[in-house]
């Protein structure tokens, strides 16, 4: 983190946290953005075409949004002899199994499933995903929703589950995906008081990747 995102206060006010800090960059950018200022493109050493270039990076966890098949076993134990504690067993093993099949049907539910990670490229045609296991391309064009999270930014894209990019400052990239994809220039018109003290008078320059 740097100063730049916000991690030095104005004086007599307290550290944000990191999703306030997140926000802040946001509405700072959809300002500028409004003003005319318009982010500069960055080096980068990946493959654009003639006419990409790159204006946000950032490293990011890719998730999906999926179900999947969980098994479980069956445990059982049994006690002879004592009919009381013949039924304690049978009782108990059946509260086994009960717990066992609910873990795993929590495990099976649909939820957010770490796919990949690495970094991803905000160019002015797509975010490119350069992951430990593979590269992917997930173009404008085929971008039917995007929503920021506590965490990271939602994308759904036509023939694909829903994918959570996880990374920071999310509103910030947020407010450059919609920008880049349409032209637009997300709103913050109700900034939250205890936030306001932070907007600072400088353009939000893009983060640089480390």
């Amino acid at each position: 983190m740097s100063e730049q995102w916000g991690t030095l206060p104005p004086a007599g006010q307290p550290v944000l946290t990191l999703y306030d800090q997140s926000y802040v960059a946001g509405a700072e950018l959809a300002r500028e953005l409004t003003a005319g200022w318009r982010p500069p493109a960055q080096p980068v050493n990946i493959a654009l075409a003639a006419d990409e270039h790159v204006f946000g990076q950032a490293r990011v966890q890719l998730l999906d949004y999926s179900s999947q098949q969980v098994a479980y076993n069956r445990g059982g134990f049994l006690a002879f002899g004592n009919p009381l504690l013949t039924i304690a067993t049978v009782a108990g093993s059946a509260a086994y199994n009960t717990h066992q099949k609910k873990k795993a049907e929590a495990q099976a539910a649909a939820q957010w499933r770490l796919a990949d990670e690495g970094y991803a490229f905000f160019t002015d045609q797509r975010i490119a995903l350069m992951g430990g296991t593979g590269w992917a391309d997930l173009y404008y064009g085929a971008l039917r929703s995007s929503s920021t999270d506590l965490d990271g930014i939602i994308l759904m894209v036509n023939g694909t589950t829903p994918t959570k990019l996880v990374l920071w400052p999310q509103h910030w990239f947020y407010g450059l995906l919609r920008f880049l994809a349409y032209g637009e220039i997300v709103a913050y018109r109700d900034i939250p008081p205890h936030l306001r003290p932070y907007l600072r008078e400088r353009r939000p320059d893009p983060p640089a990747l480390n």
